[in-house]
């Protein structure tokens, strides 16, 4: 898609018409000269022939300065409005440009987005082996953990986010177990501070890219991403999380989005 200034906003050649201004001027010169004519026709122009030549040059003078007056006046205002014009001309295309710009980055952030979610999805995958593999509840055995990979792998990138999530879930009454399954050990730890730092810096791209929250709010209350984000903040206390209606309701958007 390319955004493109509407040829009908900027003045062509082709679209041009005879202005106004132009036509009065001629309608003026003309029944002006058509009267000089008459004027001389009704003096004789043998008469007017033998006057001294500076007269004649006066004459002249008298006879032609209120036209070119009158044509001073009319080229000072097309100037005028072919000045309006151009810069009409260059505000649209400036407007094309910065459309143009915001649609490159948009363009940008959505190829950025499907890298970060496999990124995101990486490391709630180690999240999820760290609870509930071997070294956690056992709940994953290696086999199951080797399956969901190949999963994830084969185009569904936040399958562990949205386990995660459902991980979560069942604490949502009991902040300490909340904070076991997110920060009870050092790994635990720097997967959900990793997760949420790089989801943040996520977050602050599509603000750039985004003029009315419309990807933002997608991003942040309409995807499992968004989702486990927010149930990470909300175990640090940074983020309140409504418990009558669930993690992914409340939409209200912290103001530090990278810590």
């Amino acid at each position: 898609m390319t955004t493109q200034v509407e040829s009908e906003d900027i003045p062509t050649p082709e679209s041009k018409r005879w202005d106004w201004r132009v036509i009065f001027g001629i309608c003026v010169t003309v029944v002006w000269l058509a009267t000089g004519l008459t004027y001389l026709t009704s003096i004789g122009w043998v008469d007017f022939g033998n006057l001294p030549t500076g007269d004649i040059g006066s004459f002249l003078e008298g006879a032609f300065a209120p036209l070119a007056f009158l044509w001073l006046v009319i080229g000072h205002f097309m100037q005028q409005s072919e000045i309006s014009a151009n810069t009409r001309a260059v505000q649209l295309q400036e407007e094309s440009a910065k459309r143009q710009v915001m649609y490159s980055r948009r363009n940008s952030y959505f190829k950025l987005l499907s890298l970060v979610q496999q990124q995101l999805g990486s490391i709630a995958g180690f999240h999820l082996i760290s609870v509930c593999g071997e070294t956690g509840t056992q709940e994953i055995s290696p086999d199951d953990y080797a399956e969901l990979r190949n999963m994830s792998a084969n185009g569904d990138p936040e399958l562990f986010v949205r386990k995660m999530a459902a991980l979560a879930s069942r604490f949502i009454d009991d902040s300490k177990g909340l904070t076991e399954v997110f920060f009870g050990t050092d790994i635990r730890t720097r997967h959900s501070n990793n997760f949420a730092s790089t989801f943040g810096k996520l977050l602050a791209s599509a603000e750039a890219v985004d003029q009315d929250d419309m990807v933002v709010n997608a991003l942040l209350f309409g995807s499992p991403s968004g989702m486990l984000y927010r149930i990470i903040r909300h175990a640090q206390g940074k983020e309140k999380i409504d418990p009558m209606t669930g993690f992914a309701t409340v939409q209200e958007r912290s103001g530090n989005t990278n810590s």
